[in-house]
C-alpha cells in the first residue's frame, strides 16, 4: 500500500513539474517573441535609408557620394557657434 501511494505522489509531482516546464516555455517564447520584435524595429530605425532621411529633414544635410569640395553656408557655421557659445557659457 505505501508503494501505491509513493506512485501516485510521484505521478502527480511529474504531471505538476511538467505543467510548470510548460507554463515557463511559453513565457521564453513569449519574452524571445518581443525581443525578436524589438530587433526589428531597431533595425527599421537603423537603416541607412531612415537614417539619410532624418538628416535631411531635421539638418538639412545632403547625401554625397564623391566629395571633392565642400560647400558650407557661412550663416549657419555663425548660427552653430553661437549654440555652442551659449552652452558653454
Amino acid at each position: 500500500m505505501p508503494l501505491l501511494f509513493s506512485y501516485v505522489f510521484i505521478i502527480k509531482r511529474v504531471k505538476n513539474l511538467n505543467a510548470e516546464k510548460n507554463n515557463k516555455l511559453e513565457i521564453l517564447r513569449e519574452k524571445q517573441n518581443k525581443l525578436e520584435e524589438k530587433k526589428v524595429s531597431y533595425q527599421k530605425l537603423t537603416s541607412e535609408d531612415v537614417i539619410v532621411r532624418k538628416a535631411k529633414e531635421k539638418f538639412n544635410l545632403i547625401r554625397v557620394d564623391h566629395l571633392d569640395k565642400v560647400y558650407i553656408n557661412t550663416n549657419q557655421i555663425k548660427n552653430l557657434k553661437k549654440l555652442i557659445q551659449k552652452k558653454y557659457d
